[in-house]
């Protein structure tokens, strides 16, 4: 039985430790949310990494809790709590070694997209602690992927059938951003944000300028922008008259990838003035860009939330830099 990916996958999965390897420093002080465990050691995949794996495994497997083996050790960074991952998973049944669904592994398709450790599923909590560049397998129930009662039950999957996932993480990025605060500056909005990083944005009560703005908060200490990169972003727009949030991927839950081009150069693009002023910026950084309408949507394109003439404010985390 296959369902199309992104129906079932992004909502959920599990993982697992099997191979033996030295650990390194960030890994010994790691803590997994999900242990190691014999069942999910039973576990088989065959094939390149971040290609559809040929698993094997002997059937029925019963799930006692969620488990995880890792298939391939990686060799990139050990990911800590509140990293954003990116995976490539497979779903089976446990039961019958079938497979329920699976993500896209196609490298031009988006991937699944995490927050580890975060209590959303399972998939989050399995990368707490793994290595980018591994294949993992985990034991679960489909309740421990989807959350009670939360599938479809006209796939004919109960919330106590256990299951079987292979995951390859495909990349990770940070969570929020990291650096060095810097001063603020006259005429520009104030960001206060949570200990998770989620900003709260104050506009001055002032007309806003007729130019381009963009202050850096935080200086990160990354890889610098150029223009035509893809860019794994967390970020929040307000529109400057009515001090109202239009979007954000904060809210959402996970950061989103664009191309740092105009979208009139580029359909994966973004609003001229933010290209602009994303270009040099460095990876870990936080920057507060003013928009003004010259720089902004195009006048009959800009979308329902975002009124004719409107100053945008955007407040945006650079978290990565996709390769």
């Amino acid at each position: 039985m296959r369902t199309p990916a992104p129906a079932i996958i992004l909502t959920a999965a599990v993982l697992v430790t099997l191979t033996a390897c030295v650990p390194t420093a960030a890994a010994e002080a790691c803590t997994p949310v999900v242990p190691t465990g014999e069942q999910a050691s039973y576990v088989d995949a065959e094939g390149a990494l971040l290609t559809e794996p040929d698993v094997d495994f002997p059937t029925p497997l019963t799930s006692r809790g969620p488990q995880q083996a890792v298939i391939v050790p990686g060799d990139g960074e050990t990911i800590e709590a509140g990293q954003v991952v990116d995976l490539r998973v497979s779903l089976f049944s446990a039961e019958t070694g079938d497979l329920i669904t699976a993500s896209s592994y196609d490298p031009e398709s988006a991937p699944v997209r995490r927050t580890a450790g975060a209590e959303v599923d399972v998939l989050a909590e399995i990368v707490q602690c793994a290595e980018v560049g591994s294949r993992i397998a985990a034991t679960a129930t489909i309740s421990d992927v989807f959350g009670p009662g939360r599938l479809d039950p006209n796939l004919g999957l109960g919330d106590d059938d256990p299951v079987v996932v292979v995951l390859d993480i495909e990349a990770a990025y940070l969570g929020k951003a990291q650096g060095s605060p810097q001063l603020g500056r006259d005429g520009v909005p104030a960001v206060v944000t949570t200990p998770d990083g989620v900003p709260g944005v104050t506009v001055p009560d002032q007309d806003p300028s007729d130019e381009l703005i963009d202050h850096v908060l935080v200086l990160g200490d990354g890889a610098a922008i150029e223009e035509g990169d893809r860019a794994v972003l967390h970020y929040t727009g307000v529109l400057w008259e009515s001090k109202s949030v239009f979007d954000s991927s904060w809210e959402r839950g996970a950061p989103a990838t664009f191309t740092v081009a105009s979208f009139e150069d580029d359909p994966e693009g973004v609003v001229p003035g933010l290209a602009q002023a994303l270009v040099g910026k460095t990876v870990g950084s936080q920057v507060v860009v003013v928009i003004p309408p010259s720089l902004g949507y195009p006048e009959g394109q800009a979308p329902a939330t975002i009124p004719a003439g409107s100053t945008m404010v955007f407040v945006v985390d650079v978290l990565g830099i996709e390769e």
